[in-house]
């Protein structure tokens, strides 16, 4: 690759791209608020609990109080520039934060500095670490009655097994929120609230100089455990300036070995300053993280991608923003310059699409570009076809991306139309909301004609719901959720068996050889057609096995055994005849896989699962003991509880059609105290007499 000029460097040097990700309520999006006060983008800080957030500017958002999509907006910090992406907190769009983890280059995790690390918390942190996503921590709500600094550092290290190292500690002073700055030995004092609090800096006071030493002295041998250039200073017992240990900082953040952990309180404004300067100090820059990869040709052989701006467009599209006018593709440019109005090849289709306008990403408002370069994320106006994880490229360049899974829905609800003539509109935005949440699914019930829509979880649903309603004009009905069942197989079948159909005029006759294999490590299942047939065949039978994949995979949609959709399942096409050896005509393929697969359903291997979920309830402890009997009362396994400050936490797995009203009775027992969330642990058989039900045997 090109080396890149010095002029270049420099401007990609000052370039972060991050995140800011948390558990629901720990104050996430009011740290993105304040991050843009401090900038200077905007004159007052937004308040989520005023409906004012500028992050969170969909109407939904505003009017629930928590964040549903995530938000970009690119903001100014000193010398350095800035893109802050603002992820949701709720599990039921854990996907917003999973697609936006895929292009990001450093993440601040939020921790509530009372609670820790909660259940979300815990997920957001291991989607970083999948994507090697470069990590610091902000303890937030320093001034809640419950705060425990000491006790949020071991939930960090027990809970998600990572070194945290304090870069700052608490300092009690009155009612003023104070925090002692161990790198550059400084005292931040907040006086006040809101947009008229005061930030003092101050050297450390002779009294209490002692005390910080031995802290910053302690921070030292942390990072110089795993930094051998800053060991090597530290044991020549040289003085440690702050340049050196930002540097050892740096580099153990790139690789992960150390959590940066800093702390505040974001509603005050206490902390956010110093943390923006700690995501410019020690989260890296383009120039700093592995080089993205593209796959070349038909070989799956990787190509190492640049960040010159004159070398071919490659970028990749993140997410997509369904309107009634179309949709709205995010897109990080990893190679190359793509310019408005510019043809790009789609790499998952291979077909042209015009950028007819590039938006450059700032919440709520939008404005325009000509171009964007390495780095930049953005957004783009015209693709028609484009799907999330889709790659662009110039024309004429063999480039593909890896294709993304996303997690199953979990949870369906019947929609209808509350006009009859609103019902093919209903579907085309059903289609438009499925490609721009990879989670979101409908189809038609084909015994009670009812179009079903299914997701992550009710308030998803309720949700896609309301944007109906909101951006597409249309009033719709939801039912009461329903379960979203799968099929499997239980063990292996082998199947060598003549499958013989009479159509009218004609008779068909075709031999098939078929495998399926449990596979609990496969969420989608995979059809594969491995024909042995000789080289000089080849040619003749691609488009065999071409119709042969088409008709697996469509079958396994639908569920040959009950009609529910296939997972946990490994499906292997292993010989494929007519009559006398010879290949047979494509439809009688169709056919004949569809007669075999649909005759699989009554036999004792194929069993039908369920989702059964994670579960995390916070209640108060005197509330606890009829929680936990309510959850052991809807066949839940309680695995753990902990008592933290005057909260207790369960985490327990339970089936979710003993879950689905779960939130109102836990209300119930808690006087309205508690709270809990839920998410997809795995698949499990049910229950015999509910197989029974669901086959309709009772």
């Amino acid at each position: 690759m090109p080396a890149l000029d010095e002029k270049l460097q420099k401007q990609l040097s000052r370039k972060r791209i991050f995140g800011i990700a948390a558990h629901i309520d720990a104050g996430k999006t009011t740290v993105s608020e304040r991050m843009l006060y401090v900038s200077g983008v905007q004159y007052r800080p937004g308040l989520v609990d005023e409906g004012t957030a500028t992050m969170d500017f969909e109407e939904e958002e505003r009017e629930r109080g928590i964040t549903i999509y995530s938000a970009a907006i690119e903001l100014p910090f000193k010398e350095f520039e800035f893109t802050l992406i603002d992820t949701p907190g709720h599990v039921d769009f854990t996907v917003e934060v999973e697609r936006c983890m895929r292009v990001l280059d450093g993440v601040v995790l939020v921790f509530d500095s009372s609670t820790g690390v909660e259940a979300q918390s815990e997920t957001v942190f291991r989607q970083a670490l999948r994507h090697k996503v470069p990590r610091i921590a902000f303890l937030n709500k320093l001034d809640k009655v419950g705060a425990d600094w000491e006790a949020s550092l071991d939930s960090i290290r027990d809970r998600l097994g990572v070194e945290p190292v304090s870069l700052q500690i608490p300092h009690s002073d009155g009612e003023d929120v104070c925090l002692v700055d161990l790198v550059k030995r400084r005292l931040f004092r907040y006086h006040g609230r809101g947009a008229d609090a005061k930030l003092l800096v101050e050297d450390w006071s002779t009294e209490d100089a002692d005390g910080f030493e031995a802290e910053r002295l302690a921070l030292v041998e942390s990072v110089a455990e795993k930094d051998d250039e800053l060991l090597e200073v530290f044991l020549e017992e040289q003085p440690i300036d702050p340049e050196l240990l930002i540097a050892a900082l740096r580099r153990q953040t790139i690789t992960g070995a150390l959590l940066p952990v800093l702390g505040g309180a974001a509603l005050r404004g206490a902390g956010v300053e110093p943390l923006m300067e700690a995501v410019a100090a020690y989260l890296p820059s383009p120039l700093d993280v592995e080089a993205a990869t593209a796959l070349e040709g038909t070989q799956g052989k990787t190509r190492e991608l640049s960040l010159d701006p004159q070398a071919p467009l490659v970028a990749q599209i993140f997410k997509l923003v369904a309107t009634r006018h179309g949709s709205l593709a995010w897109a990080r440019v990893y190679q190359g310059t793509l310019e408005q109005g510019m043809q790009c090849r789609n790499t998952r289709t291979g077909k042209p699409e015009r950028a007819q306008t590039l938006v450059r990403l700032q919440a709520g408002d939008s404005e325009n570009l000509k171009a964007a370069g390495p780095g930049d994320v953005i957004a783009i106006k015209g693709f028609r076809h484009a799907r999330t994880g889709d790659g662009i490229t110039t024309i004429g360049e063999n480039l593909d991306f890896a294709s993304w899974d996303f997690p199953l829905p979990v949870i369906s609800m019947a929609i209808e139309a509350r006009k009859i003539e609103d019902r093919d509109h209903l579907l085309e935005s059903l289609d438009l909301l499925k490609s721009e949440d990879p989670t979101v699914d409908w189809h038609l019930d084909e015994e009670t004609d009812q179009i079903l829509v299914s997701g992550m979880g009710e308030l998803h649903l309720e949700v896609l719901g309301h944007k109906l309603e909101r951006d597409f004009k249309l009033e719709c009905q939801l039912g009461k959720p329903r379960v979203a069942y799968r099929e499997s197989v239980a063990k292996t079948i082998i199947l060598d068996e003549k499958v013989r159909a009479s159509l009218p005029g004609r008779e068909i006759e075709v031999y098939v050889r078929l495998v399926l294999e449990p596979a609990e490590e496969l969420d989608q299942p995979l059809a594969l057609v491995e024909l042995d047939i000789p080289a000089s065949e080849a040619k003749r039978y691609a488009q065999i096995i071409e119709v042969a994949q088409q008709a697996l995979v469509s079958n396994l949609r639908s569920g040959p055994g009950h009609g529910y959709p296939m997972t946990q399942l490994r499906l292997t096409l292993r010989k494929i005849e007519g009559p006398e050896g010879l290949p047979p005509a494509m439809d009688q393929i169709e056919i004949a896989l569809s007669l075999l697969m649909r005759s699989l359903g009554k036999r004792p291997e194929f069993t039908i699962l369920e989702p059964w979920m994670t579960l995390v309830v916070a209640v108060p402890e005197e509330y606890l003991s009829p929680v936990l009997g309510e959850i052991q009362a809807q066949g839940g396994l309680v695995q753990n509880v902990e008592v933290r400050s005057l909260l207790a936490e369960v985490r327990a797995s339970a089936p979710l059609s003993r879950l689905l009203d779960f939130s109102t009775r836990l209300r119930s027992q808690s006087q309205g105290r508690a709270s809990s969330t839920m998410q997809l642990d795995a698949y499990r058989a049910v229950p015999e007499d509910l197989q029974r039900q669901l086959l309709g045997l009772e």
